[in-house]
This record gives C-alpha cells, sequence and structure tokens, in this order.
C-alpha cells in the first residue's frame, strides 16, 4: 500500500464531500469550487510513476451559490453532477461525455437549480440512487423527505415524517429495493421505494443513533445484505467507547456483527468498498470472501479498514491527518480508497491486489444479490387529482397501527419502569417471536395482604437529627387492601411475589406471521362487553385481494395474537385464551388461566403461555395436552439475591420469552443470561451466561463487541488447530443456531450496560494472578461442554456434532486424557443420549461421529495411547 497526501490549492476554503464517479474522483469546496481530477493519475503519482508537480485537476469551476450556504453534499452519476448546501441543489448535466471517455467544458454543461428552501428549514442529506434514478433530498425542520427525477430534475412524491423524526441521514440500496432514513428521535426508517416514486414504510428499527455529527456518509454493501448503523456505546465521562454495529437485512435487521472504533466522539464516515473479495488459501485449497469497510471518526483524522471476516482493523493509518476526515471515496475496482480531510488534505491510499485479496467480478455480486429477501410488488395509488398533479401525490405510506415488536421488547418486573420502544420482529430457527402492534405496558399490582408482617421502616440517626432528607430514591410503599377470608387464597396477583406487566389495550391492531405475510389476523376491540363485542377477522391477501378466512365476535378485551403452523391464538385481557383453525374452527373450548398474560408465543405444534404472576404453560395443540406440567419462572429472577424486607423486591426485566418447533421454552433478561426449560428434568437449564463471554475461547466473538478474549482469534492458535478452525467458523457463522442467538443476545445485554471494560481489567488483572494460569482454558471447556448439553435439549443433532469434535480435538491438545476417554465412552456405550430425538440414540450415529473424532484426533501424540485403543476395537487401524 502507498499513501499519497496532497495538500489542494484553495485559500480559504473547506472541503466537505468528494465522490468518485467513473474514472474521476469529484471534490466540492465549501465555497462552491467544485474540482475532478483523473484517479489514475493520483495512484500513478502514489507508486511514483508520475511526478507529484505534474498533479492537475481535468476541470475546475465554481458554484453559483447566491448565499445558498457551505457545500455539503456531492452525487450523481456520468450523466449530471447533484451539487447541495443547506438551501439549494443544483444539477449540472452533460459534465463527462462518454464517447471520448473525458470531461466536457464548462459551456458545455447545463446547469439547473433542482430545489431551494428558506431558513428554518435545512437540508441534511442529498443522496442519488442510480438504480432508479431518484434524487433523495432529506429536509430537518420540515421533517420530510423529497423524491426528484435525476435527469428532469422534477419532484416525484415526498415522504413526511413526525415532528419528532427529523431526518438526519439517508442510505442508498444498491439493488434500489430500499432506502433507509435515520431520524433525530434515534430510530430508522425503512422505505420501499420504485422508479416512479412510490413508497411504503415497511419497517421501523430503534437504534441509537448519534446526533453529532450532523452529516454522516453511510453506504451499503455492495451485495445490498448489510445495513450499517453509527452509534454509541455509553461509557465513563470523556471516555465513552464509539461502536457501529451492521444488522442483517435478510435477518429481520439483527445485529449480525459490530465494529469498535477507536474515536471517542463516534464515527462519521462508513463507506462499503464497492467490491467484493476472495483469499484463496492454498493449503486447504478454499477460500474466504469477505467485504472492506473505511471508517473515520468525527474528530480525529484516523482512518480504519475493516475485514468483515476477521472483524479487526486490517489497516489503521492512526493520525494520518490533524483534523477530522470529512468523507471518503472508494474506486470502482475497489484497490484505492480516497479521503479528504478538513485542512483540505486529498489522501490517496493505493493498494495492491495483494494487499486486499482478489476483487470478485461484478457478475458474481449480482448472483449475491439475488438471494436477498424479494420485496413484494409496490401497489400505485389511484389518482385523485388531474394527471398534472399526480406525481405530487404518489405516496403509499404505511399505516401507524401496523407495527411490530418481537417479544425481545422489555416486559418488566416489579418497579421496573415500562419500555415503550416499538422494535422490529425477528425469527432464528424455530424461535418465533410475535409480531404483533406496538405495545405499551400495565405496571404490575402492588397490593398485599393487610396482615402481612413486614418490617417498619427504620429512619437514620443523621437524618433523624440533622432534618436531611435522604438522598436514596424511597423504594413504592406497598398498598396493603382486606380480604374477605385469608384463609381461602386465590393464587391471584396480590399474592404472587412475581408480577410481570400486562400488554395494554390497543383498540385496533394486526397481526401477521413472519413464515406467512400474506395472512393478516386483524383484532378491532369493543367495550368488553355483549353490548360491543370484539371482532376479530382473519384474512389472506391473494393477487392484491383480500379475502375473508374466518370471523368471531369475543365479549372480551383481546390484548396479544399468535399462530402456530395449523391454529391461530389469542387472550383476553382477564387470561382467557381462544384456539382456532386455519378456517376458523375452535380447536378447544377457551382455556381460562384466571390472570393477565404477559407472553404469549407459538410455533410449529406448541403454544407457550407465561401470566402475570410467572406461570408458564406448554400445550401440544396437535395433541391437546400439557407438554410439561406447569412451571413457574421464579427461580430465574434470582430471588435470593434479591431478597429484602419489602416482600416484593425488584428483578431483571425478561428480554424474551419464546418456543422452539420441538416445544423448548426459551427465555433470556436484562442481565444477558439465557435459559431454556428442560420438560424431563422439569427445571431451568442455563444456556448462555456473561462469564463465559469473558473467558471462553469459543464465544460468539462474530457478534460480540471485544467481549472475548484476545485468544478467540482462530490465527492465534498453534498450527494443530488449524482442522478445527473451519468447524468453529461454521459453528460461528450459522445464523439458524438457537445457541448463537442466545449468545448474541447475551453481547447485546452487556454492550448496553457498558460491560466491555471489565473485559479489559479481567485480561489485566485476573489472567495474571498466581494460580489462575489455566482459567482461560478451563472456562473454555467449560463452555463447550455446556453448548454440548444444551444441543442435545434442542435436538440439534448436526451442531452437536461438530460441537463434539471441537470439544475433543481441544482436550487432546490439553492432554485431558481421562475426559477424552469419558467422552469416548459415552459415544461408544451410552445409548441414553437423548430419549426424545431417535438421531442421537442411533448407535451408526455415534459410531459415525466417534470414528470421525478418532481419525482428527490420531495425529495428536499425547492422547495416543487412548486413541488407539478405541480405533482397534472400531477397525480403524489393524
Amino acid at each position: 500500500m502507498r499513501l499519497l497526501k496532497y495538500p489542494l490549492d484553495i485559500n480559504d476554503e473547506k472541503v466537505n464531500t468528494l465522490a468518485a464517479l467513473g474514472p474521476y474522483i469529484i471534490l466540492a469546496g465549501s465555497d462552491g469550487h467544485v474540482m475532478a481530477w483523473k484517479q489514475q493519475q493520483l495512484v500513478d503519482t502514489a507508486f511514483d510513476k508520475a511526478m507529484i508537480k505534474d498533479l492537475k485537476p481535468e476541470l475546475s469551476f465554481q458554484v453559483d451559490q447566491d448565499s445558498g450556504g457551505d457545500i455539503f453534499f456531492l452525487t450523481g452519476d456520468l450523466e449530471a453532477l447533484c451539487i447541495g448546501s443547506e438551501h439549494r441543489v443544483w444539477s449540472y448535466s452533460g459534465w463527462f461525455n462518454k464517447d471520448t471517455t473525458s470531461i466536457n467544458s464548462l459551456e458545455q454543461m447545463k446547469k439547473k437549480l433542482m430545489f431551494e428552501c428558506k431558513s428554518p428549514s435545512t437540508i441534511t442529506d442529498v443522496k442519488y440512487d442510480i438504480h432508479l434514478g431518484i434524487i433523495f433530498v432529506l429536509l430537518s425542520n420540515e421533517n420530510k423527505v423529497l423524491l426528484f427525477h435525476h435527469k428532469s430534475s422534477e419532484k416525484l412524491s415526498e415522504i413526511s415524517m413526525d415532528k419528532a423524526s427529523k431526518p438526519i441521514t439517508g442510505i442508498i440500496d444498491p439493488t434500489g429495493q430500499t432506502f433507509t432514513i435515520l431520524t433525530a428521535d434515534r430510530s430508522i426508517l425503512v422505505y420501499q421505494v420504485n422508479k416512479t416514486g412510490t413508497h411504503k414504510l415497511i419497517n421501523k428499527l430503534t437504534q441509537h443513533v448519534q446526533m453529532y455529527p450532523l452529516h454522516y456518509r453511510i453506504s451499503m454493501s455492495p451485495q445490498a445484505d448489510i445495513l450499517p448503523v453509527i452509534n454509541s456505546v455509553k461509557g465513563v465521562p470523556n471516555n465513552a467507547t464509539s461502536c457501529t454495529t451492521l444488522l442483517d437485512r435478510n435477518n429481520n435487521y439483527k445485529v449480525m456483527k459490530t465494529l469498535v472504533t477507536p474515536s471517542s466522539n463516534g464515527c462519521k464516515v462508513l463507506v462499503y468498498s464497492p467490491a467484493y473479495y476472495e483469499k484463496p488459501n492454498i493449503k486447504k485449497a478454499t477460500s474466504t470472501r469477505y467485504n472492506l469497510i473505511a471508517t473515520s471518526g468525527s474528530t480525529d483524522g484516523t482512518v480504519l479498514v475493516w475485514n468483515t471476516k476477521r472483524m479487526k482493523p486490517l489497516f489503521n493509518a492512526l493520525q494520518v491527518s490533524k483534523t477530522a476526515i470529512n468523507d471518503m471515496s472508494w474506486s470502482q475496482d475497489g484497490l484505492t480508497l480516497f479521503a479528504i480531510s478538513n485542512d483540505t488534505t486529498l489522501y490517496t491510499f493505493a493498494f495492491q491486489e495483494k494487499d486486499l485479496g482478489v476483487a470478485l467480478p461484478l457478475a458474481e455480486i449480482k448472483t449475491l444479490q439475488e438471494l436477498n429477501k424479494k420485496l413484494p410488488k409496490l401497489e400505485e395509488p389511484v389518482p385523485t387529482q388531474t394527471p398534472k398533479d399526480f406525481p405530487e401525490n404518489v405516496k403509499l405510506e404505511a399505516s401507524s397501527s401496523i407495527m411490530s415488536i418481537p417479544n425481545d421488547t422489555s416486559r418488566p418486573i416489579t418497579g421496573k419502569k415500562l419500555s415503550k420502544k416499538k422494535l422490529p420482529s425477528g425469527q432464528t430457527n424455530g424461535i418465533k417471536t410475535t409480531q404483533s402492534t406496538s405495545m405499551e405496558f400495565n405496571a404490575p399490582s402492588y397490593t398485599v395482604p393487610k396482615d402481612l408482617k413486614r418490617k417498619p421502616k427504620e429512619a437514620t440517626p443523621n437524618d433523624a437529627t440533622n432534618n436531611v432528607p435522604s438522598s436514596k430514591k424511597q423504594k413504592k410503599e406497598l398498598q396493603p387492601i382486606d380480604f374477605l377470608d385469608t384463609g381461602l387464597m386465590l393464587p391471584n396477583t396480590s399474592f404472587s411475589r412475581i408480577r410481570l406487566a400486562t400488554p395494554k389495550i390497543r383498540s385496533t391492531f394486526k397481526y401477521s406471521p413472519i413464515n406467512n405475510p400474506n395472512l393478516i389476523l386483524e383484532v378491532k376491540n369493543g367495550s368488553g362487553n355483549e353490548q360491543r363485542p370484539t371482532i376479530v377477522r382473519l384474512t389472506s391477501k391473494v393477487l392484491d385481494q383480500d379475502q375473508v378466512l374466518f370471523q368471531d365476535f369475543i365479549p372480551k378485551l383481546v390484548t396479544i395474537c399468535t399462530a402456530g403452523d395449523t391454529f391461530w391464538s389469542f387472550c383476553s385481557e382477564d387470561g382467557i385464551i381462544y384456539i382456532y383453525s386455519d378456517s376458523g374452527r375452535k380447536l378447544m373450548a377457551p382455556l381460562i388461566l384466571g390472570v393477565g398474560i404477559s407472553f404469549l408465543e407459538a410455533c410449529g405444534t406448541y403454544l407457550l403461555c407465561l401470566t402475570s404472576i410467572g406461570e408458564l404453560y406448554c400445550w401440544n395443540i396437535e395433541q391437546k395436552k400439557l407438554a410439561f406440567p406447569t412451571n413457574t419462572i421464579y427461580p430465574l429472577l434470582n430471588p435470593t439475591l434479591r431478597y429484602s424486607d419489602d416482600i416484593l423486591t425488584r428483578a431483571e426485566n425478561i428480554t424474551m420469552c419464546s418456543i422452539t418447533k420441538k416445544g423448548v421454552p426459551l427465555v433470556t433478561l436484562s442481565n444477558g443470561d439465557g435459559y431454556l426449560f428442560d420438560k424431563d428434568m422439569e427445571t431451568w437449564l442455563l444456556v448462555s451466561d456473561g462469564w463465559w463471554a469473558y473467558g471462553s475461547q469459543y464465544w460468539d466473538t462474530t457478534n460480540t463487541t471485544g467481549l472475548s478474549s484476545s485468544k478467540a482469534n482462530t490465527d492465534a492458535f498453534s498450527s494443530n488447530e488449524a482442522n478445527i478452525n473451519e468447524m468453529v467458523s461454521d459453528i460461528k457463522n450459522d445464523n439458524q443456531s438457537i445457541i448463537n442467538f442466545m449468545e448474541r443476545k447475551t453481547n447485546d445485554e452487556l454492550n448496553r450496560k457498558s460491560r466491555i471494560k471489565n473485559l479489559q481489567r479481567f485480561a489485566r488483572t485476573i489472567l495474571m494472578k498466581e494460580g489462575f494460569e489455566n482459567m482461560e482454558e478451563i472456562v473454555t471447556l467449560s463452555h463447550l461442554e455446556n453448548k454440548i448439553l444444551t444441543a442435545i435439549k434442542l435436538e440439534e443433532s448436526e451442531e452437536f456434532s461438530k460441537l463434539v469434535m471441537v470439544y475433543c480435538i481441544r482436550l487432546s491438545e490439553l492432554g485431558y486424557m481421562d475426559r477424552l476417554d469419558d467422552v469416548f465412552q459415552w459415544l461408544y456405550n451410552d445409548v441414553s443420549v437423548s430419549h426424545t430425538d431417535t438421531r442421537f440414540a442411533e448407535v451408526n450415529f455415534r459410531r459415525d461421529l466417534l470414528r470421525k473424532i478418532l481419525i482428527a484426533c490420531g495425529g495428536i501424540r499425547q492422547v495416543q495411547r487412548v486413541t488407539t485403543r478405541y480405533a482397534k476395537e472400531m477397525n480403524i487401524i489393524s
């Protein structure tokens, strides 16, 4: 790699933006000075093939601003340039001559004022979608996005938003399907757009978008599968950690990976390389594919280039500039990165192919784009105005009542503040989340029996003598009530030590299952009695026509809906569950639970219910019986650790309560811990714990912000681990893995609570103390063992095989012969690995797995005494 630093000859002028268009790099100064340079000339100068004194711009002209403000935006293509300030947008067409592949003179260009606004309205971003041919202009104080035709500069439509949703910046989809808007209320709006300007809100995400700086520079991956979101992680004052989350568009915008940038003031520029790279491995005869991302902070002049496969900086130009980097752009071949700093210095990072990898052909990227989720075709609205005014009114907004929320929204326990954020729905390998409307929750009851013995509150001596009010926040006082007969007590809310919040009643909402969005269950709540009952209607959209499949009237108020493979279910506010078939036939009489319901989830043939007093029910609807006896969520809330004399104490929030297709309940808490319910043992099992995030080498590092130890890098292992690196990578990259899903939830909570700094303290102090030298390998083995046991309970045979293989090779390398022999006996002799899945109980399955393990471990000399014995028994060797 070679770096060329070229100070521009611009007096008292800043360059806020640049763009790589065709063979040229275009720069626009704050005072309207536009210059075009040949990219190849800059690259040749960087590699000493040309002299710096010969560098000169191919074109230079001045934009007639007329007090329009500083130039901040530059976009376009080879046909027209769009140059924008905070109040105006100009279009310069005919700047490039395709016949001569050169730049036309200023006289051959056609200038046109595309848009103008007056204070207090300001333009926060200008983006161009080359596939749609649309210019997007974002207005902050008017809270709207204007859509213009690129060639004619005619307005097509506009996207209006709420008062709080001031648009900050936009992100273009390389496939031309969507347009993403980052707003000032820390939410992200994803719109589907077509060439006519018709648009529709398809998703609203709640990611913490940092407000400063105002003018972001963000682009998506060339495959259009990853949406980057620049945000910040809370930390101690003056030491906040900036991070960027990469959202998986094909997995309902779930957090896929995280970049932790060194800048304390956040990231301003994040640009994906338009190329997709491949690095062959000659020894393994395989290859690794990855993207490259260039980032820079908002105040420092550091430039980082990230490899998305490793999630570590491939290249780090630390403080390459004394001032901030205002903008960056990649060349089309992905071998050159151009950057402009606040002190008007143009940086050319010229890479060689061996530095970055082989860039795949454009046809391969097009093939990868075809694998993304396809959006249904937008319906063109019926014009209500004259044909002349029709383009001004082309608008398809999603109804505000049709929003979705996953079941991992925080349902607080007693004393916790209620979350009112709207989140998108999601699904992971049978973990089906509630795709209902946006929910608000009623606070749990604080009533207790009046004769309940409680310790009276005692005032501290200092407060009594000095008459100084205590600075400690007082807990909410319990409200005693009288009961007619305390000897005959029903298990209702007032006598429960668990109080979960319940959803508020909504006047109308819709629910659509993730696997079939054409089916919509619509609920219109009445008055809760016979005079005006609730209407429940299931409709099917076929060829843009609504067909009613069934309808029912319920004299109750409905709160939550869900759907399995062959049934639909919803519950009322007083705890009555109704279950229907797809045709509307009642599968069973209404189930009466007697208390409000906080979670109602369905997947496959199973229906899971968690009541407001912590009772857990799981029914097999196909067999019409309980999958296991009724249990409680109480053991997961750490009651012994949070015991106090106030009877009701605060506990962790339940961030998710779901069920798999095989009827295994899953629960995650706000402290990051994840659990599953073992119906054979009738108790909860720990699946994911923050302790393993700090100490295990095999934690899911691809979806964390540096939470695991430094040895988590596969290239830091010994050469013997090369055989299992690929398996480890397959396990971590399996988006259908429930265990990975639970570990990502743990990572998100640790990240949200700013516990990342504990990792540094952990690595510096604990591992260096006497007696703790081998703690990391012990924690790693413990983590692997837990994942193996969890895979058995989840009946995931493929994941189980890979985990056991990694575990045995790790035991062999560390020399744990007794434990390795124990595992071999378990696979060779034990027929009770699982009572529910015949796959685990098959002798051939376990013997074939043992055979693969013996071959993999056969070359490790220190355990050959163990492996040879089993290899002879299985006729692998004579």
